[in-house]
């Protein structure tokens, strides 16, 4: 099913929405989110963390229904300009 997220990377002010599918892992999510912003971060890491909206670390290989994400959702990814 397709979700619609806000994600924001490490040191943004303005947060990006994602519409992914709910199968995908959290680590994808992650990857996307860095793919998206190069100009902003060109080195980004390959293990980023992700914390939903209370700051609770996310298991990377979790698909975003068992990590809990849902539609409208709030997530953070850290560690993205090493």
């Amino acid at each position: 099913m397709l979700v619609h997220l806000y994600g924001f990377l490490e040191g943004d002010v303005l947060g990006r929405v994602i519409v992914v599918d709910s199968a995908q892992t959290v680590l994808g999510l992650a990857e996307q989110l860095q793919a998206w912003a190069r100009d902003l971060y060109p080195c980004p890491t390959a293990a980023p963390t992700v914390t939903n909206e209370q700051g609770v670390l996310l298991e990377p290989a979790s698909t975003l229904t068992d990590a809990g994400l849902s539609a409208g959702d709030i997530f953070h990814v850290r560690g993205t300009h090493l």
